[in-house]
C-alpha cells in the first residue's frame, strides 16, 4: 500500500522539521507501522509525504519515488488521494470545517460524493464506536481537547480509506479513550488498511503495531519487530530517547489532612445554556500553596473549565478563592496568574521566539531571556518566528513565556501535548523551578510520566466534580 524509495524533501522556506532524506519503507495491507523519535527528527515531514501534502502544498526540494496504493503521490491530486488516504492531524482543529459533531463526521465522505444511506450508516456505526453518540448535536467549539481528536478520527473513519496516517492522535487524550483509540486502529488493521501513526506515547500501540521505525535528523535510524519493542526496557528507550513502551501506573493521591498553606476554592460553578448538568460543581476543594498540582480526570470532565475559573478568566463561572486567607476577586486572579493555553497558537503574537518570551516580561535582561531559551532546548530557533516551529518547539515557546512571566499562580494545560521523552524532562524541570520561586503551579494533564516526574499533590474530576485529591507519595 505505501512504498518509499529513497525518498528525501527539503522545506523552500523552512518548517517544523529539516526535512527527510534517504527514505525507504513499505507497508503492506493491514499492517500498522509507528513512527517514533525526538520533536523535529522528521515524522511529520514523512507522514505528509504519504498523505501528499508534498509535493501538493508544501513547496521544496523532493527526491526518490513515494507510491502510495499504487500511484505515484506526485502524480494524484490531492482530492483523488483524498479518496484513498485519511489523515489525523496533531491538531484537530486545522482539519474542522463544520460546526457541529455530526455535520462533521459527514464532511469528508460527502465531499468524495459518497451515497446518502451508507454515510449516515458510517456515520452512525462511527459514533457508536468512538462514544460520540451523545455529542452528534453538539458544537466543535464546545467540545475538549480529547474530544475534538476523537471527532477529527471519526471524521477520517467514516470516509472509508485504504491509508490511514494518524500525526500524534494520542496527544489530547485521556487513557480511557486511548484505548478506544487502540482498539480503533485494531479494527483499522482488520479491515486491511495501512496504517501509519507519528507518536511519542508508545505504550498503547503494543500488540497493534507491527513495526517501529526510530528516526533522527530527518532519516530512518533503526526499526524494531513488534518482538523487540515488547521487550524492549524503560532505560533501553530513554537511551534512544524514547519514551517508555510500557503503560505507566496511573497516579494515586493519599489521604491526608488539608495542607497548612492554603489555596481554597469554594462554591465554584459554571452552568451552559441547555446542558443537562453544570460543567464544574465543586462545594471545597484545598490546594497546596506551593507544589505542582497536577489536575486530571477523564476528557470532558471539567478540567479546562476549573483552570479557567482559577485565573479568572471565566466570567461565567461563580465561586470564592482564597490564597493565604484573602480573597481574589475575578480581576486580582487575572493579574496575578499565567496560563498556557491547550492550543498554544491562541497566545503566541511575537514575530520571533525571542519576542514572545520579552512580550511576557518586559523587564528582563537578555541573560535571564538566553537562559529560559536555552532550558527548553529553544536558543537555536529564538530568531525563528513562532508559527513556523513544529507543535512541541511552540508549546515550549509558550512556557517559556510562563517561566518569564513572574506570575503568582502559573497554570498549564496539557503542557506536554506532543512533546517527546527529553523535552517532557525539560519541562518538567522548569515546572520544578517555578515551584523553587515560590509559586504554585496548576497542571492539567494526562500524561502520567509528567506527573511521576513533577507532581506534589493531584486532584481528579469526574463529571465536573472533585472525586479525590490529596499529595502524591513516592
Amino acid at each position: 500500500m505505501i512504498d518509499l524509495a529513497d525518498v528525501g524533501f527539503r522545506y523552500a522556506q523552512g518548517g517544523a522539521d529539516a526535512g527527510i532524506a534517504g527514505i525507504n519503507l513499505r507497508v503492506g495491507a493491514g499492517e500498522v507501522v509507528v513512527l517514533t523519535g525526538g520533536s523535529g527528527c522528521g515524522k511529520t515531514t514523512l507522514t505528509k509525504v504519504i498523505n501528499g501534502l508534498i509535493p501538493h502544498v508544501h513547496e521544496g526540494g523532493v527526491s526518490g519515488h513515494a507510491i502510495v496504493a499504487g500511484r505515484q503521490v506526485a502524480d494524484v491530486a490531492l482530492a483523488e488521494a483524498a479518496d484513498v488516504v485519511g489523515s489525523v492531524f496533531q491538531n484537530p482543529r486545522s482539519q474542522f470545517f463544520t460546526v457541529d459533531v455530526g455535520s462533521e463526521l459527514a464532511f469528508a465522505a460527502e465531499n468524495l460524493g459518497h451515497d446518502r444511506d451508507r454515510i449516515v450508516r458510517r456515520v452512525t456505526e462511527t459514533a457508536g464506536r468512538l462514544g460520540l453518540g451523545s455529542l452528534l448535536d453538539r458544537s466543535i467549539f464546545e467540545l475538549s481537547g480529547g474530544q475534538k481528536q476523537k471527532v477529527a478520527c471519526g471524521s477520517v473513519w467514516v470516509s472509508g480509506p485504504r491509508v490511514l496516517v494518524l500525526d500524534e492522535p494520542s496527544s489530547n487524550l485521556d487513557a480511557a479513550t486511548i484505548d478506544e483509540l487502540r482498539t480503533l486502529i485494531l479494527s483499522w488493521k482488520a479491515a486491511g488498511c495501512a496504517v501509519v501513526v507519528a507518536e511519542h506515547r508508545l505504550h498503547y500501540l503494543q500488540g497493534v503495531a507491527d513495526r517501529w521505525v526510530l528516526m533522527e535528523a530527518g532519516r530512518i535510524v533503526e526499526e524494531f519487530a513488534a518482538a523487540d519493542m515488547a521487550a524492549m526496557t524503560a532505560a533501553e528507550a530513554a537511551a534512544r530517547g524514547l519514551r517508555s513502551p510500557h503503560r505507566p501506573s496511573p497516579a494515586t493521591p493519599a489521604v491526608a489532612p488539608d495542607p497548612a498553606d492554603q489555596v481554597v476554592l469554594t462554591g465554584v460553578r459554571r452552568d451552559y445554556p441547555g446542558a443537562p448538568a453544570p460543567a464544574l460543581d465543586i462545594d471545597r476543594l484545598v490546594l497546596p500553596r506551593r507544589g505542582v498540582v497536577a489536575v486530571t480526570g477523564p476528557n470532558g470532565a471539567g478540567k479546562s473549565t476549573l483552570i479557567r475559573a482559577l485565573v479568572g478568566l471565566d466570567r461565567g463561572a461563580s465561586g470564592v478563592l482564597e490564597i493565604d486567607g484573602r480573597v481574589r476577586d475575578r480581576r486580582a486572579r487575572l493579574a496575578s496568574s499565567y496560563l498556557v493555553m491547550q492550543d498554544v497558537n491562541h497566545q503566541l503574537f511575537a514575530e520571533s521566539v525571542a519576542e514572545e518570551i520579552t512580550l511576557s516580561a518586559p523587564d528582563a535582561d537578555p541573560e535571564r531571556v538566553a537562559e529560559i531559551l536555552a532550558g527548553l532546548d529553544l536558543a537555536d530557533v529564538a530568531e525563528r518566528h513562532p508559527m513556523s516551529l513544529s507543535g512541541g518547539q511552540r508549546q515550549r515557546t509558550a512556557i517559556a513565556a510562563a517561566v518569564a512571566s513572574g506570575a503568582e499562580v502559573v497554570v498549564f494545560d496539557e503542557p506536554t501535548s506532543g512533546l517527546d521523552r527529553r523535552h517532557m524532562g525539560e519541562v518538567a524541570g522548569r515546572i520544578a523551578d517555578l515551584v523553587d520561586d515560590g509559586r504554585l503551579v496548576v497542571v492539567v494533564t494526562h500524561d502520567e510520566e509528567l506527573i511521576e516526574a513533577c507532581a506534589t499533590y493531584l486532584v481528579r474530576l469526574t463529571d465536573g466534580r472533585v472525586v479525590a485529591s490529596g499529595p502524591l507519595v513516592r
